[in-house]
């Protein structure tokens, strides 16, 4: 029982500086030591801004649908509606939905 009262915040710190450190190397390229450093420096921004808050991360869903429904506008032709659908994983009537929403704000 006093395990499960224990605080996650050390693991979400710990969890935090791997995730950076990963980022670092594969998309900065750079050198294990140096990324973990710079991880770790972050990591500790992070907890003395926002520390004893509860913070929240939003999925990003809003932009990530923004995004799909640019690459469908520029994707359209007039009759590729079912297609569009299929590849995006949303239904035919949507496609309408986000083509007709597009020229009304035109």
């Amino acid at each position: 029982m006093q395990a499960q009262l224990r605080s996650k915040g050390p693991e979400l710190l710990a969890d935090l500086t791997d995730h950076i450190t990963a980022a670092l190397r594969q998309l900065a390229n750079t050198e294990d030591r140096q990324a973990e450093k710079i991880a770790r420096e972050i990591t500790r921004r992070m907890a003395q801004h926002w520390g004893g808050q509860n913070v929240y991360f939003p999925l990003g869903k809003s932009s990530k649908s923004a995004e799909r429904d640019r690459c469908i506008l520029a994707e359209f032709n007039g009759s590729n509606h079912a297609s569009l659908a299929q590849k995006h994983g949303i239904s035919v009537q949507w496609v309408y939905k986000i083509i007709k929403n597009a020229r009304s704000a035109s």
